[in-house]
């Protein structure tokens, strides 16, 4: 009990003693140690996947990417839609993003809705059975935005939207018309008429070549049947392979990834197919092959993004670190890196420092103890106590700031163990910077020097 007592009182003393400093330690650790796990987070990969999106196959990785969600900037994007360049800039960037042969790119959502106008139904199945083709809750039109200036009455078809690569890749094929080509999904002006598919129950219901107006995501695009399906093809949902299949038997496929060759006058005759490359790159997926870092695809789409002044898609299960850098250039996350390691340097050595200043300033007195019969171990466990007190805040702090509602991450029990990581490894460094002043100590002069 008396060796506990002593051991308080010698860390209370010497805590209150240099109060000052030991809170500046604890802020600069609290600091360092959280920029040092982003920063290796950034560069080492350390952080934990999504499973439900990340899915590994053969030799490759898939990684699904988000816009919407991760547009903290109150859709940013979106807003630059205002102008003809603007418009042409998203465009830009899917066609290069999608076009990188590195790393192999797919946009596909597997359950669409569009919308057809009442007044047009009958020009599109004539006096057929159209119940199989809407969605479920639709059992009559429904007054809606047809556009933003447009409000009639609306039929909610199934739907399904996938780009040219995506067609190719879960081999869509037709039994009447055509598919998805290169040719097709290229128009010459904005106000030419787009390709649509239609699902295998349509045939000998709706003739290829039909013209229709579909409205998605509020944007009107005038359409023509391209082609009819074959029965049984399907598609997964969200790009996920693993995943049971949708079939589009009953489903109007509609393109991501139209081309436009002529520029338009008008951006509201182009803002339409800007909003589709937008969503396309929402819904899209792209395949990392093993051995291929995930911080250079990272790095890829931020310099694509640079380059058109647009906002790097996240790369959904990319660490912490990366996500949040993402938008950053790689000289400033450089930059970021050298004032890390400065700012771990300065305040291992602010430790390093105090305490080396304590022992030296109570040498006399610890000859006092040793001179009663105190060993040198119940010297160094009050600092140790102190270290550890100092440290404990950088661990508070790296569970506050790592948490899923700040990181967006889930889990995120990596990147906290990494904070772990690193408060145990600065008590270690102090314990044993400690031990190598004490114990290389001469006990016989701290005891003289009483005299």
């Amino acid at each position: 009990m008396r060796r506990i007592r002593f051991i308080g009182e010698e860390f209370l003393r010497s805590f209150q003693k240099s109060l000052f400093k030991n809170m500046l330690l604890m802020a600069m650790f609290s600091i360092s140690f959280v920029m040092a796990v982003l920063m290796c987070s950034y560069y080492f990969d350390i952080g934990d996947r999504y499973e439900e999106t990340t899915q590994h196959i053969e030799d490759s990785t898939w990684y699904s990417l988000n816009y919407i969600m991760a547009d903290y900037e109150s859709n940013k994007v979106p807003d630059s839609f205002t102008t003809v360049t603007g418009c042409r800039n998203m465009m830009a960037f899917y066609e290069e993003i999608s076009s990188l042969e590195q790393y192999p790119f797919f946009s596909l959502k597997d359950d669409q809705s569009v919308y057809i106008r009442d007044a047009d139904l009958a020009g599109f199945v004539g006096g057929h059975d159209y119940a199989g083709f809407l969605q479920e809750d639709q059992r009559e039109a429904a007054c809606g935005y047809f556009t933003e200036d447009e409000t009639c009455l609306l039929w909610c078809f199934q739907g399904a939207q996938i780009d040219l690569p995506a067609y190719r890749m879960f081999g869509l094929r037709t039994v009447e018309g055509e598919g998805f080509t290169e040719e097709n999904m290229t128009i010459r002006r904005a106000s030419d008429s787009i390709p649509i598919l239609l699902g295998n129950d349509y045939q000998g219901i709706v003739e290829v070549g039909t013209a229709i107006d579909i409205s998605y995501w509020g944007y009107a695009f005038p359409c023509r049947v391209a082609g009819i399906l074959e029965r049984g093809l399907s598609l997964p949902p969200f790009g996920k392979m693993d995943m049971s299949m949708t079939s589009m038997d009953s489903r109007i496929v509609f393109p991501h990834g139209i081309r436009i060759r002529e520029q338009p006058v008008n951006v509201d005759d182009i803002r339409r197919y800007a909003f589709n490359d937008y969503i396309a790159v929402e819904d899209g997926t792209v395949r990392l092959a093993d051995g291929m870092e995930v911080s250079d695809l990272v790095g890829t789409y931020r310099d694509i993004g640079e380059k058109y002044g647009i906002p790097p898609a996240q790369v959904v299960g990319a660490s912490v670190g990366m996500d949040l850098f993402r938008r950053e250039s790689a000289a400033s996350v450089r930059n970021l890196l050298i004032l890390t390691v400065a700012l771990l340097c300065f305040t291992f050595y602010g430790l390093f420092v105090t305490f080396y200043d304590k022992i030296q300033s109570n040498s006399r007195t610890y000859g006092i103890y040793l001179m009663n019969g105190c060993s040198l171990f119940m010297i160094l466990v009050p600092y140790l106590l102190e270290i550890a007190v100092i440290l404990l805040p950088a661990v508070f702090v790296g569970r506050v700031v790592f948490t899923v509602d700040n990181v967006g991450s889930f889990p995120v029990e990596v990147t906290v163990r990494a904070v772990y990581l690193f408060t145990g490894m600065a008590f270690l460094a102090g314990a044993g910077f400690l031990a190598y002043l004490l114990c290389g100590v001469d006990t016989e002069q701290l005891i003289r020097q009483k005299e």
